[in-house]
């Protein structure tokens, strides 16, 4: 019967094991339904010789020696950006070697890649998820969950091996090896968070200074009572709320409304933290953001054909393929290539893949030679004039990229 470790002991044993392993299969429970911040409840492990479940929350265990020697063995997981971005946000853990599942299922262009959908398809296992949304921070933990728990780990190998034949067999096991590692690079990099700016929530961009001071406020103050009361943020209070008692409390509005129903004691805290807002001098108050005039965020002539031009690549190559054309390169992606070639986050098979070239250390956009211009509604120009204007222009761009 698969039982949970708890004791320090018992990982040292699991290290010797993995030690020798040559591969480690890995995945993780958290409670971010449940609690805030979020925790690892649970580290699931499998490898040829051993399947185990590590209690994180146990105050005997020690996991950072265990997560060193995870971090030298090649590591197999399934959609592991968040993982990886829990594993490092709370123990700075950053793998050497990783085999991401459901990256790969995406490069073999499967509609539906979860875990569930590709053991299925591959292995012909029938995995059930109806404990997705279990409370994994509670203990003790029934015998049901762990058995659910460890299966997320357990199958994955052998997924891996029948999905990377077909990776080899279409020419993609070296794009999905570059994916995983820019995948380790994106989820491992601190993120310094910017005081003016990660308050601010979607529907605020038109606020006045004074709007601005109390969102800010209530931003805080919903923060201090999540890690107080250990709950989720949306459970103390949702964005649209806070906008909505933003404008309402800087008009001298009535807000109580759309105030949830919380203790006094709460109540209390939220009034007072809106009032220190609203008595703030106007020099404490957050500056508006200054926007990008209009001239600066749209594209030259030239950059927007050349943005309309290798979008159509783009589209041509994922239908070619059967492949979700994001996962080529997402517009974010190319509009960054168009605005600065230089400093582009594509792979080397995703710039490959699109006709990009390197010369001299700087990137150069494919000649658009089969790919007619987009037809303007005022024509000015004869079709032929348009043909050689679109040849010269891509030579140009490929001359002065």
């Amino acid at each position: 019967m698969l039982s949970i470790l708890t004791k320090q002991e018992e990982i040292n044993k699991l290290i010797s094991s993995i030690s020798a392993a040559p591969w480690v299969s890995v995945d993780t429970e958290a409670n971010s339904m449940y609690a805030y911040p979020e925790r690892i409840c649970l580290l699931q492990i499998s490898t040829p010789s051993v399947d185990a479940i590590i209690d994180t929350l146990s105050k005997d265990i020690d996991i950072q020696p265990l997560l060193k020697v995870l971090a030298k063995r090649p590591l197999i997981m399934h959609g592991a950006d968040y993982d990886l971005r829990l594993l490092y946000r709370w123990y700075k853990f950053r793998p050497k070697e990783l085999f991401d599942t459901m990256l790969a299922g995406k490069l073999l262009g499967e509609s539906s890649c979860n875990l569930a959908s590709l053991c299925e398809k591959y292995m012909g296992i029938h995995l059930i998820k109806k404990h997705q949304k279990a409370d994994w921070g509670k203990r003790p933990i029934p015998q049901e969950l762990l058995n659910y728990a460890i299966k997320d780990a357990f199958y994955l190998h052998e997924l891996k091996t029948r999905i990377e034949k077909l990776l080899i067999k279409e020419g993609r096991l070296e794009w999905h090896r570059q994916n995983c590692q820019r995948l380790i690079k994106d989820c491992t990099s601190p993120i310094k968070p910017e005081p003016s700016r990660e308050w601010r929530l979607g529907g605020c961009e038109n606020f006045s200074r004074r709007e601005l001071g109390i969102l800010r406020a209530l931003w805080y103050w919903r923060e201090e009572e999540g890690i107080r009361a250990n709950r989720p943020l949306y459970f103390i209070m949702k964005p649209d709320t806070m906008i909505r008692i933003s404008k309402l409390a800087a008009a001298q509005k009535d807000f109580s409304r759309f105030q949830p129903h919380y203790s006094s004691e709460r109540r209390e805290r939220l009034i007072k933290a809106i009032n220190e807002a609203l008595e703030l001098p106007t020099r404490k108050l957050p500056m508006l953001l200054r926007k990008i005039p209009q001239r600066q965020q749209r594209f030259s002539p030239t950059q927007q054909i050349l943005l309309e031009n290798i979008t159509k690549i783009r589209d041509a190559k994922a239908n070619e393929m059967k492949m979700d054309p994001v996962l080529i390169a997402s517009r974010g992606d190319l509009v960054s290539c168009v605005r600065d070639s230089e400093h582009c986050h594509l792979n080397e098979w995703q710039k490959r893949l699109l006709g990009f070239e390197e010369k001299d250390g700087k990137l150069l956009f494919p000649v658009f030679k089969n790919i007619p211009l987009k037809k303007n509604s005022k024509k000015r120009h004869s079709h032929h004039k348009k043909k050689n204007s679109n040849q010269s222009f891509s030579q140009g761009c490929r001359d002065s990229a």
